[in-house]
């Protein structure tokens, strides 16, 4: 985008954050240019700030809460002739741990079980996670690989493409297939499937070969979005060969480490490389069920936004991959 000099001040409304950045900083364009995109950003970061304040504020109600019902139920606990503490303890003590991580922006990779409910305990309860499909948008909020398989495997063969947009899925399928022989090259060096490369691809840069594998930022610099700087100065300098990103961005995500790839640890990869942060909500990712019936809404529309009545426009990966199979364009082991 920093290259394109016909921009003028009036269309950079329409842009990204990363491209207000890269025209602010170029000198080639307009002095005017330049300080119009460094004012957009300011406005920006302080609706940020505001939102991020107005969620900070949400989640520490949230948290209160849950701490008070923490109190009272270890009071219960102690009380109870023959009760077993933990258990009674154990799922609201997981709930904290999940808010204050999303307070503090920490990851984390609880192992969540099926616990007692909210109207069993009075207190948040967490969903169960079990072999069939979840309801429709909905997903557990267990990021235990182990866990959420067979709900992976059933959400995939209950899934339904949107008879409206099956033909972009169709089309979609069709050009990473026109592309294997190039992911055919990573799958040889790394072992990661040629198709997964594919579909990585597709979610991330629709399918330009001109953009890195991490996000979609040109390959003439280091990406500006998350994760930002890759690859590093250690690996290569821009302009960046696309397959020397894609390495990168695949090793980053420790993919070429993995040897199982069948359906759900597939499908677990997929949605850890986006970022669970629709698991934890509880709601199917756009990531993979978009243009299906599993997804409905919500949807992250900048980093560590959330707007949880948007609705992607783009198809997700689990989509396409179930047009691949049912093409035989793909078969899974």
């Amino acid at each position: 985008m920093a290259a394109d000099l016909s921009t003028q001040a009036g269309d950079l409304s329409k842009l990204s954050i990363a491209q207000l950045r890269a025209i602010s900083e170029d000198f080639r364009h307009p002095v005017e240019v330049q300080e119009a995109a460094r004012d957009l950003i300011d406005k920006v970061a302080q609706a940020n700030l505001a939102q991020a304040v107005a969620a900070f504020e949400a989640k520490t109600t949230v948290f209160t809460d849950l701490t008070n019902d923490f109190v009272a139920l270890t009071s219960l606990a102690r009380k109870t002739p023959g009760g077993d503490a933990v258990a009674v303890l154990t799922p609201v003590v997981r709930k904290l741990g999940d808010v204050v991580a999303e307070l503090v922006g920490a990851p984390v990779e609880p192992t969540v079980v099926a616990g007692p409910t909210e109207a069993e305990t009075g207190a948040p309860g967490l969903r169960p996670v079990g072999d069939a499909a979840p309801a429709p948008g909905t997903v557990s909020t267990s990021r235990n690989a182990k866990e959420v398989a067979g709900e992976y495997t059933a959400m995939f063969e209950a899934a339904t493409i949107d008879k409206g947009r099956l033909a972009v899925v169709q089309k979609l399928a069709k050009m990473l297939v026109s592309f294997r022989p190039t992911y055919d090259r990573l799958e040889a060096s790394l072992g990661v499937p040629w198709y997964v490369v594919g579909l990585i691809h597709g979610l991330e840069s629709n399918f330009n070969f001109g953009t890195h594998l991490h996000n979609g930022d040109s390959l003439m610099h280091r990406t500006v979005r998350v994760p930002k700087g890759r690859p590093t100065h250690e690996v290569a300098d821009p302009p960046f060969a696309w397959e020397t990103s894609a390495i990168d961005a695949l090793t980053l995500h420790g993919l070429q480490t993995q040897r199982d790839w069948s359906l759900p640890a597939i499908l677990y990869r997929l949605e850890q490389y986006n970022g669970f942060g629709y698991r934890i909500r509880g709601i199917a990712s756009p990531y993979l069920w978009s243009f299906s019936d599993r997804y409905i809404r919500g949807k992250f529309v900048a980093d560590g936004v959330f707007d949880p009545t948007a609705v992607s426009r783009q198809c997700g990966a689990a989509v396409i991959l179930k047009q691949l199979v049912s093409s035989q364009a793909v078969v899974l082991g």
